[in-house]
């Protein structure tokens, strides 16, 4: 992940914009993406990365755990990590991102991208390669290797 994309992530992330990411953002925002950790395995992990011990993440922390998760989940599968992304969005498992879907998580993440329907709208546009209004696997995948629906807007 390039500088600019895991800036973006960290700030998705780091809800009160101070720079660092404590224990209970985390944890929500986890939680908003479907994934439950508990809280121990959640304070072991902040633990093993936070190198200034402060009990937060920073965004160099967060670098290293962004590695070490996408190794650990799925031994590093780009294409199962992917899927998985995509599940995210694909709330009702039909194989498509709607309006109505990425707006739904676009909102939980807090993200002030796609807060009308019209910006979702033009979001998908600009990657709805078929021109059915929605977005299936395929385009995801080319729109996330070109920075995510954050680069969209």
């Amino acid at each position: 992940m390039d500088r600019p994309e895991l800036r973006r992530v960290f700030s998705m992330f780091d809800r009160n914009g101070d720079g660092k990411i404590s224990r209970k953002e985390l944890s929500e925002s986890m939680e908003k993406l479907g994934v439950q950790i508990p809280e121990k395995e959640l304070s072991q992990m902040i633990e093993k990365i936070d190198v200034d011990g402060d009990g937060c993440v920073d965004v160099e922390e967060f670098s290293e755990l962004y590695t070490t998760i996408m190794k650990d989940e799925n031994g590093g599968n780009e294409e199962e990590e992917m899927r998985e992304a995509f599940k995210v969005f694909d709330q009702n498992g039909d194989g498509f991102i709607t309006v109505e879907e990425l707006r739904a998580v676009l909102a939980s993440l807090g993200l002030k991208q796609g807060r009308t329907i019209e910006d979702c709208k033009r979001m998908i546009k600009k990657v709805d390669v078929d021109g059915d209004g929605m977005v299936n696997f395929d385009e995801f995948r080319q729109m996330m290797k070109g920075g995510g629906f954050a680069a969209l807007s």
